[in-house]
């Protein structure tokens, strides 16, 4: 309630007093004059007639004192409405303020209107009615009511529905009184004012009280006649809800006085108003249909103008209603009016009639029988007869549907909601139900949509499977003739175009073929229409591979049952498909099923068998066979015609013609399948000699060094061959091509069988099977040339299969030994021993090319155990198989040498050379030294400069031979271990100075030409041949070295970086699927000789560090002989720190890119089996040396680890490391033990490791599950007792955060188990945890001195205390009171954040970082830290500079200040008793300060609801309208604080729901009537003050206009014109909406010199949503800058209601966001 000054002579002071609000005394002097006459505004319309109008109400009696004169009088010439009403008006004031009676009267009503500040209960309202009433019956003889304004107000005040129907009825008395007093002219005069309160009302009234409105209507409002068109809508809006039911009490009184309302108009205009009201009022549709229902049974006349779009707007809004009921009337409309077959329809515009199209047929969505009925009827018409409903259909309603759906689907794919992507899909979907709008819809869009669901399926991947769904039942529901149909063109076009058909391909692969039409007809006749076109070369080149891809998704299609039981005759004819799909009806499913069987799938058979013949297809053959391969797996029937022999030559003859292992393997394997197949006549034979020829050197080809990734592959192809053919076929094979005189043939078999040995399991007996094969290679050895070379290679890739090798040669020479000893077969002893001699030679060959390796592996392998059941039966026999092969060899060796007498001098001779060679064979077995020191030296110059050259030069004939020498020479040769300084050298000199013993015997010398030696051999790109050699040598090297750390670091560093760039490389061949020479036992050679190097240096170290001198035990060994390498090394505990030194980090390094690589995910491919041996091999001996280094050097492998780490390797992912380190150690709780331990000893010595370590334990601590996390919890949190104890250090504070960190993390997952329901547990967490974050937090100012704990190397202090603040707000304060379960620790640590971090920030001059508030939005989530927060949070926001922030900043605001008034409920009465605040009575006030303090009250009570939800604050509705009525109501008022208060009204209008401020109207229309009148009767000046009162309440009113709330569209008519008059207004017409009437206004006093800026003024045309179009608009300097507002305000609302787009509310908030953050305003 507000209260009103009493009347004087300066009106405008008071903020009741408006433009019309009556007159007061006249004041004599000009100066009064002129400000009475801009105080009366409307007050000239008692001058003024009004409009003539043809029909208008009659003339006021001439009893009663009037106030009218003539115009003539007052104007003279040519004059606008406003310039008569300004007159009139000037011309009342001066009548009315000489009339002392008239006073009086003003006098009376306004102390009856005091009264009512007085009013508490419905009794005072009926009171204050009766006297107000009383009173102006007294004065009935004056047409004119002073304070209309003010009265009108508190009558609409009174029509309060909260108030009881009594107070109603009083207050309609007052008005009926009223209309009759002021009569017709009065009521057309002051039809804004008086409306306002009346219209909205009758929707709220009671029974009893409704048949008094009716009558006011018809007794005062119908008699206006013609000049009731503004107000149409709003009448048509207030009395609609009488219409609701037909059989309701007030439907007939209702509808009848709309038909007088109809005539008075005007019939067109009537009902385009309703058509307008459907349009814009949900709530009044349903009785705008009812009375439609009984006034429009049939299309409008066209003589009656009704526009055709605003028809189709008004029904299209209808039914989208969610209202069945609304929808159903909706139908029943459109079947009346809007029949697709007649004139009112056809002549709309395509747009309106796809719009209607497209909100008609999605009514079927609801799945309501009796809507769907009524759409059908609409397409189909409403004849009875089948057969003209659809020519009527196909006439009038298929086009447009299949149009407006087309592109309906065309749109929606850019949807990213899925409801409304998949809508029009549905649709279709629906709309198939009924078979006569279905059948000929889905000929013309089944394949479209199909189309456009692939594309909305690519586009939308979160959505894929929901589209698949829909996209199954589509394809389900259309007839499969329908879409093969359309599916045959376009793949016809497809193979003549460079288009790809993807269509048929996302159909096969995404969509189950279930029908058997589809499988048993149509899938079968395209793959022949395309196979033909195919062989008769009709696709476009680049088309073939994906047409074959094709071919293989329809043939896997096509039933098996089909292809079994296909037993036709093969022929050459065209395609079925151009029959098929041009003969619908003509034949049934059955017939066309039965020529699939007898004809298509014989000649598919064909087709794809031959196609591997035809020209065009050789570049994709591989495909090819593929198409075959699945028709053998299916066993189809038609394989028996074809003409087995033919093909299999066909297939033979492409080895010869591809060198790519992927179509030799499909040529081979698809043959192997061949043959072990049955329908074939004749069967298909592989075991012919030139089809096993043919196939084994192929695979042959493939078993290359550079073929590596195929080398499983083709070992199992050729095993499966060997199993098939008949038995030594392969071996014959094979040693046929060894004995070739063609030395490429012989060499290259060498090696394919050097694979083949290789990867065969040992069970399968190679030995046995290929022992002519390995007879051959032992021969090679004692030859010379490339085939000796060969042998040798396979000799040294056979090391691990010594057994296999030895036991057919150890059973041969035990079989002639045995048969000397029989003396029954004396004869053939010469035989025997030539046998004995050749058998011997090999077993030399072999002992001597296997060295001691073979020796040790022959001593640790028993004869029992050997796979070779006939060797172990010999030795059973004759001698114990319990024997080691060593022991064996050794036995059958002096069985050779033991004197045998005889007599013959050749077999004495013979027999010499026997014993010759088993003595050779012993020498080695014993492996004596004899050489002196001297000739050893001599020696190993020269193979120092031999081993150099071939190095250089890439020759690695004799790099063995050499390297075996110089080995057995330093095993001979004396050690100098003298520790000298070492350069590295990049490679060794050409031509070695040393040229005597001397020299050559000077440790330092030679020392480091082996050291650059094996360097240079190592990065070597050829030395992967001899790789195993340079490793034996390396490793005898080493033991020689142990002494010279800089060497041994050079050698590891080497070694290291070559492991690491070979498992690269080997990653990037196998993730690529290159060729590659690199197998698993290079990486295998390395990691052994590191794993020697680093034992070696570590135990250097420990040694020069030991007091006692002691000597570490030397070990070696060779890839799995190594296991040793560790034995003699016991754990060490050193605490020396190593990871300054590079050699052991490079180590770590290389060992974890290892691990890394062999540990990835393999890709599939031809390469995949040789990849999973290789990589299998590689990891198994990479995890044992971690292990064993990791046993004897914990700690410092831990430390180059969390090294290697912090480096962000990109080889390397954190996920390895860290399951690298699992792979360790026992637990968990052992890695953390670890690392504190490592940490511990880096505080120590001061390391700077220590931060990157702390950042691995956190890395660590984050990727533990809670059940693991609760066994390291023990560990950290002593852990982190210990940082808190030793925290008086620099180097222990600095390491309280990370500490803080790792703890946080533990805790968080900790928190999701069971473990925290311990008591104890919880304290000790609750006092570690609070007393470290107290430390971190309180010492944040020194956060800077402390250096990074993650990966980065260095961080300043601002980004370290950044950092702290982001984990405060992410982890910390989300997660605190799981960690604190004490409130009053909670508290106290919020309240340390807030005074340490959040306080400084707050009050620093900068922006507040978002960070800070983040933290703050944590802490308004944790009840006990309301203190910490709410203080800093109100200062903040009562600071002047608050508002001086950004609008991205607002947005994190928003919660925190919703939160601050959410707590204290006092904050917001406080902000209300701020803004209501009387002025100062101290004459020394700052009056311009005030008005700022009251301004930005207002602004933040804008936003306290711009921060909150919608109808947050509804409790508090009541007292923020009092506050801002009691603002307006001040006696003075600056234009800045009454544009904050309209902005305030924005907010509010955004903030709650409109039904809450229902009661707020009556004052809002009251100021923006005192407002806008001010401007009619006076135009404020250029840059003066009230230009910010004008605009403020522009925007708000065009807020308004554009959220279009149902109660505003009652008022709005005052405005705007919001009927159809503002697009097509009639002749003569003048605007009386207030926006127009101030366009004409501007209009009149526009001048050439206005030269005010132009406003950047928003168009509705830009955005399919309505917003705001001056939210761009801040501040003005001449009111014509709002003149474009001003003229298209009423064209820009009726566009917006006739487009019915909806409101752009993100537009709207984001404006109304960035106003409250403008400095500007």
């Amino acid at each position: 309630m507000t209260n009103r000054p009493v009347p004087s002579v300066r009106i405008p002071e008071s903020p009741e007093a408006g433009p019309s609000s009556g007159s007061g005394s006249r004041d004599p002097s000009p100066r009064g004059s002129r400000i009475l006459q801009g105080a009366h505004g409307r007050l000239s319309k008692l001058m003024v007639p009004g409009r003539a109008r043809s029909g208008s109400g009659a003339s006021q009696s001439e009893t009663q004192v009037t106030a009218y004169a003539e115009d003539g009088g007052i104007t003279s010439g040519r004059s606008t409405p406003e310039q008569r009403r300004k007159t009139g008006k000037a011309a009342a004031a001066s009548l009315l303020a000489s009339d002392p009676k008239y006073k009086k009267f003003a006098a009376q009503v306004d102390k009856c209107l005091q009264s009512f500040e007085s009013v508490n209960e419905w009794a005072d309202f009926i009171s204050f009615l009766s006297r107000l009433l009383k009173t102006l019956q007294t004065w009935a003889a004056y047409t004119d009511i002073p304070w209309k304004l003010i009265v009108s107000k508190r009558l609409a005040q009174c029509l309060n529905p909260a108030l009881p129907s009594g107070v109603h009825q009083r207050a309609l008395d007052v008005y009926a009184h009223i209309f009759s007093t002021i009569g017709v002219e009065g009521l057309r005069r002051d039809l804004l004012i008086w409306s306002s309160g009346l219209f909205p009302f009758f929707q709220f009234a009671s029974t009893s009280v409704r048949p008094q409105i009716i009558n006011i209507f018809q007794n005062f409002y119908l008699p206006l006649g013609e000049d009731l068109r503004p107000a149409t809508k709003a009448i048509l809006l207030a009395l609609l809800p009488g219409m609701e039911e037909e059989t309701g009490d007030f439907f007939d009184k209702v509808l009848v006085f709309f038909r007088q309302l109809s005539r008075a108009v005007s019939e067109g205009f009537f009902l385009q108003t309703v058509f307008l009201v459907l349009i814009s009022s949900a709530s009044s549709r349903l009785s705008g249909l009812n009375y439609l229902a009984k006034e429009m049974q049939k299309p409008p006349d066209p003589s009656l103008g009704i526009e055709n779009g605003l028809i189709i707007r008004g029904v299209a809004a209808v039914l989208n209603d969610e209202n069945v009921l609304v929808r159903r009337n909706g139908l029943d409309l459109l079947l009346r009016v809007l029949r697709i077959h007649e004139s009112i329809f056809k002549e709309a515009t395509p747009e309106d009639q796809r719009m209607l199209m497209r909100v008609t047929i999605g009514v079927v969505l609801q799945r309501e029988i009796s809507l769907s009925r009524r759409v059908y009827t609409w397409l189909l018409g409403p004849e009875d007869s089948g057969d003209k409903q659809m020519d009527n259909y196909r006439q009038h309603s298929l086009e447009l549907l299949v149009s407006t759906l087309e592109s309906y689907m065309e749109t929606s794919i850019a949807s990213e909601d899925a409801n409304d992507l998949l809508r029009p899909f549905k649709i279709f979907l629906s709309l198939l139900d009924r078979w006569e709008v279905g059948a000929i819809l889905s000929e013309q869009l089944a394949i479209k949509t199909l189309q456009l669901m692939r594309s909305a399926a690519e586009i939308h991947p979160e959505h894929k499977q929901e589209v698949i769904i829909t996209a199954i039942a589509v394809y389900e529901s259309v007839e499969p003739m329908i879409i093969w149909r359309k599916l045959y063109d376009l793949v016809a076009q497809s193979l003549r175009a460079e288009t790809d058909d993807l269509l048929t391909r996302w159909i096969l692969t995404t969509i189950p073929q279930k029908d058997d039409e589809v499988r048993n007809v149509h899938v079968p006749v395209l793959l022949e229409y395309i196979l033909l076109s195919l062989h008769e070369n009709e696709v476009r080149a680049e088309r073939i591979g994906p047409t074959l891809e094709l071919c293989s998704l329809l043939l896997d299609a096509v039933p098996s049952r089909i292809l079994g039981s296909a037993d036709g005759q093969m022929d050459k004819r065209s395609s079925l498909a151009s029959e098929l799909y041009s003969a619908q009806g003509k034949k049934s499913v059955e017939e066309w099923s039965r020529r699939v069987l007898e004809g298509v799938m014989p000649n598919i058979v064909k087709l794809i068998f031959s196609s591997t013949s035809v020209g065009s297809l050789k570049d994709n053959i591989v495909s090819c066979l593929n198409l075959q391969h699945s028709l053998i797996d299916a066993e189809a029937v038609s394989l028996k015609q074809l003409d087995s022999l033919e093909w299999l030559k066909s297939l033979i003859n492409l080895l010869s013609e591809s060198s790519s292992f992927i179509v030799v393997e499909a040529v081979v394997s698809l043959a192997l399948k061949a043959g072990r197949a049955t329908l074939f006549e004749p069967p298909i034979d592989l075991s012919a000699h030139s089809t096993m020829t043919t196939i084994l050197d192929n695979l042959f080809s493939f078993l290359r060094a550079d073929a590596a990734p195929y080398h499983a592959r083709a070992v199992e192809l050729l095993w499966d061959y060997n199993q098939i053919a008949e038995i030594h076929v392969l071996e014959t094979v094979i040693a046929s091509r060894m004995s070739s005189s063609n030395l490429s043939i012989a060499t290259r078999t060498f090696e394919a069988f050097g694979v083949l040995w290789n990867l065969t399991e040992d069970s399968m007996l190679p030995g046995d099977l290929f022992h002519v094969p390995l007879f051959k290679i032992v021969d090679s050895l004692g030859q010379s040339g490339q085939l000796k070379w060969h042998a040798e290679a396979f000799m040294r890739n056979s090391l691990g299969s010594w057994p296999r090798l030895l036991d057919p040669l150890l059973l041969r020479i035990l079989n002639a030994i045995l048969l000397v000893e029989d003396s029954s077969v004396s004869h053939q002893h010469k035989a025997d021993l030539s046998t004995s001699l050749y058998l011997l030679e090999s077993l030399k060959t072999i002992i001597t090319f296997g060295g001691r390796p073979l020796s040790r592996t022959c001593q640790s392998m028993d004869v029992i155990n050997s796979p070779y059941t006939q060797l172990v039966e010999v030795v059973q026999t004759h001698w114990s198989a319990n024997m080691s092969y060593l022991d064996l060899l050794v036995l059958t060796l002096l069985k050779h040498i033991e004197e045998r007498e005889d007599k013959s001098t050749r077999a004495d001779f013979a027999r010499q050379q026997l014993q010759s060679v088993a003595l050779s064979v012993l020498q080695m077995l014993v492996g004596h030294g004899e050489l002196s020191r001297v000739a050893g030296a001599r020696i190993k110059l020269g193979v120092i400069q031999r081993l150099s050259t071939a190095v250089q030069t890439g020759s690695v004939l004799l790099q063995p031979q050499l390297l075996e020498l110089l080995r057995s020479l330093l095993a001979l040769a004396p050690n100098h271990n003298q520790p000298r300084n070492h350069r590295r050298v990049e490679s060794l000199p050409e031509k070695s100075n040393i040229s005597s013993p001397s020299l050559v015997d000077s440790a330092k010398d030679f020392d480091v030409l082996m050291v650059d030696l094996v360097n240079l051999a190592i990065l070597h790109d050829e030395t992967y041949l001899v790789l195993r050699q340079w490793t034996e040598f390396t490793l005898v090297l080493v033991t020689r070295l142990q002494s010279r750390s800089d060497l041994l670091h050079e050698l590891a560093e080497t070694f290291s970086r070559q492991t690491t760039a070979i498992m690269l490389q080997l990653d990037q061949c196998y993730q690529k699927q290159m060729r590659t020479s690199i197998t698993d036992e290079q990486p295998a050679f390395y990691l052994v000789v590191m794993e020697r190097l680093i034992t070696l240096s570590m135990s250097l170290r420990s040694n020069r560090k030991s007091e006692d001198g002691r000597a570490q035990n030397e070990s070696g060994g060779l890839l799995g002989l190594m296991s040793g390498v560790f034995v003699n090394d016991g754990p060490s505990n050193e605490k020396t720190p190593i990871n300054d030194d590079t050699f052991f980090q490079d180590y770590i390094r290389s060992l974890l890119i290892t691990w890394s690589v062999v540990t990835k995910e393999p890709v599939s491919g031809p390469s995949l089996p040789s990849q999973d041996r290789c990589f299998f091999s590689i990891h198994a001996k990479a995890q044992g040396v971690l292990e064993r280094t990791f046993k004897a050097y914990p700690l410092p492998l831990i430390e180059s680890m969390t090294t290697v780490w912090a480096e962000n390797d990109t080889n390397l992912v954190d996920a390895a490391i860290f399951d690298c380190i699992d792979m360790l150690t026992p637990s968990a709780q052992r890695v953390v033990e670890l690392l504190s331990e490592s940490i511990n000893h880096q505080l120590k010595r001061g390391s700077d490791g220590t931060f990157a370590t702390m950042g691995f334990l956190e890395g660590y601590i984050s990727r533990l599950e809670a059940p693991i996390a609760v066994q390291v919890w023990n560990t950290l949190f002593s852990f982190a007792k210990d940082i808190i104890a030793s925290s008086t250090t620099a180097n222990s504070r600095s390491l309280s955060y990370p500490t803080l960190r790792c703890l946080t993390i533990l805790s968080k997952i900790v928190a999701t188990t069971s473990a925290l329901e311990d008591r104890r547990l919880r304290r000790d967490l609750q006092e570690i945890y609070s007393k470290l974050l107290d430390a971190v937090v309180g010492s944040v100012a020194r956060l800077g001195d402390a250096k990074a704990w993650q990966r980065s190397t260095a961080a300043d202090a601002e980004l370290l205390i950044t950092d702290l603040q982001t984990f405060l707000a992410d982890q910390i304060l989300p997660n605190l009171r799981s960690f604190l379960h004490d409130a009053d620790r909670v508290a106290a640590t919020c309240a340390t954040i807030s005074s340490t971090v959040i306080t400084p920030a707050l009050r620093q001059k900068q922006r507040v970082s978002p960070i800070i508030l983040r933290i703050l939005y944590e802490m308004t989530r944790i009840p006990s830290a309301t203190k910490a927060w709410r203080l800093p949070v109100g200062e903040a926001f009562n600071d002047a500079r608050f508002f001086k922030q950004s609008a991205e900043e607002a947005d994190f605001w928003r919660p925190l200040i919703c939160a601050l008034m959410d707590n204290d409920k006092d904050r917001l009465v406080e902000m209300l008793a701020r803004i209501t605040a009387a002025p100062s009575a101290n004459i020394f006030a700052n009056r311009e300060q005030e008005t700022i303090t009251r301004s930005m009250n207002l602004r933040r009570l804008s936003f306290v609801l711009f921060a909150a939800e919608t109808n947050h604050f509804l409790t508090d509705l009541p007292a923020m309208q009092e506050a801002l009525v009691d603002v307006l109501r001040t006696s003075v008022i600056s234009a800045r604080v009454h544009s904050e208060v309209y902005r305030c009204l924005r907010v509010l209008m955004c903030r709650f729901s409109a039904q809450h401020l229902t009661n707020f109207w009556p004052v809002i229309l009251a100021e923006l009537f005192r407002v806008f009148e001010g401007i009619m009767d006076e135009i404020p000046a250029p840059e003066s003050e009230p230009l910010h009162l004008i605009l403020a309440a522009c925007k708000f009113l065009d807020l308004l206009l554009v959220i279009q709330s149902e109660d505003f569209q009652l008022h709005q008519w005052m405005f705007v014109s919001d009927t159809t008059d503002a697009v097509y207004p009639p002749e003569d017409y003048t605007p009386e909406a207030i926006m127009d009437r101030l366009a004409e206004i501007m209009f009149e006093h526009a001048h050439a010199g206005d030269d005010a800026p132009a406003l950047a003024i928003g168009s509705e045309g830009s955005s399919a949503l309505r917003r705001p179009r001056l939210a761009a608009v801040q501040t003005i300097v001449s009111l014509s800058q709002l003149r474009p507002f001003f003229s298209r305000a009423s064209i820009d609302t009726y566009e917006g209601v006739y487009s019915n787009d909806g409101v752009d509310w993100e537009a709207v908030e984001e404006g109304l966001k960035d106003e409250i953050f403008d400095e500007r305003v």
